[in-house]
């Protein structure tokens, strides 16, 4: 049994590894992920504004003065390992593991313990055979990651809206700091023409 699991979680690794260099800075704790808006690997000033600690230290980390810091310009958080955070390894650890039988697949009672694919079962399962195997999984991250992003532009629309005390599709300091009083940290970091208001354009992640 012992020999299918590891079997398995080979298998698994080359589809988190896939997944890795897809986006960049899959491996970094969680707050850099969770920064990277649009999932290109690399933070630029208006994700930054997020976590105003970052912002404040941004022109210093960019080193390369691109408007942006990859995993080489962002800062350490190695010893936040250990303390709560999972990468990718934990995961894999956790699938594996729920392969009890030891067939290298995982069948419906199987995932019943794993809280974020339990659930969704029967949306990874595309072929409708009862069990989930290494290709399926990753269909279901790929699609997942797209949900997320545009789950993620939802909201900020709301939020901005929400602000948008005068109906005139910008924000002011005032708006800001009543409704946004941690971006308010950042105003001036984002307010790069100096004009006093942010727009939609100025908080949104540049196209690519």
């Amino acid at each position: 049994m012992k020999l299918h699991v590891l079997t398995l979680a080979a298998a698994l690794g080359a589809t988190l590894a896939g997944a890795a260099l897809a986006r960049p800075d899959a491996g970094q704790p969680w707050p850099m992920r969770h920064l990277d808006a649009n999932g290109d690997g690399a933070i630029d000033r208006n994700e930054a504004a997020a976590h105003p600690r970052l912002a404040a230290k941004f022109d210093g980390l960019d080193k390369n003065r691109d408007g942006k810091l990859d995993a080489s310009e962002r800062p350490s958080r190695a010893s936040g390992r250990g303390r709560g955070h999972h990468g990718p390894g934990d995961r894999l650890v956790r699938i594996a593991e729920a392969d009890r039988d030891g067939d290298g697949r995982i069948g419906r009672s199987e995932a019943a313990g794993l809280r974020r694919i339990g659930g969704q079962f029967a949306q990874i399962d595309r072929n409708g055979d009862g069990y989930l195997v290494r290709s399926e999984l990753q269909a279901y991250h790929q699609r997942m990651r797209g949900q997320r992003q545009a789950e993620f532009a939802r909201r900020a629309e709301q939020r901005f809206a929400a602000a948008d005390l005068n109906r005139d599709g910008r924000l002011s300091k005032v708006e800001v700091g009543e409704k946004m009083p941690r971006l308010a940290k950042a105003f001036a970091f984002l307010d790069e023409d100096r004009d006093g208001y942010l727009t939609r354009r100025d908080l949104a992640p540049p196209a690519r």
